[in-house]
């Protein structure tokens, strides 16, 4: 059988602070598109890199793996509102509607969650 003796502790210095973050701002063009409309680019920003991670074998309790999984993510964000043209608008309805669309204030590496809705 392969049973662990809970005394037993291992002393593993991760390598994982070798791969160093490198998670930033950067600027991309945004196409933001609406049924109807004219598709309009516009300047935004995203976060863009790659952050450490690693499994190891938990220093304490060795049958336990440890997890780190960090994520170029955004910490906060901004709005901008932008007006679009809609040349195919039904009699009455505008010819110019407004979007609000958001970006990354800052990016860091940060625990990874799933996509929000």
């Amino acid at each position: 059988s392969m049973c662990l003796d809970p005394r037993l502790t291992s002393n593993i210095k991760a390598t994982a602070a070798s791969t160093t973050d490198e998670c930033q701002v950067t600027p991309v063009i945004h196409v933001l598109q609406y049924p109807g409309c004219v598709p309009k680019p516009i300047p935004s920003f995203a976060c863009i890199g790659r952050c450490a991670s690693y499994i190891q074998v938990s220093g304490s309790k060795i049958w336990q793996m440890e997890r780190s999984c960090m994520c170029c993510q955004e910490s906060g964000e901004r709005e901008a509102s932008v007006s679009l043209f809609c040349p195919k608008a039904k009699p009455g309805e505008r010819k110019f509607i407004k979007v609000t669309t958001k970006a990354p204030l800052e990016c860091m590496c940060r625990p990874c969650t799933g996509v929000e809705e």
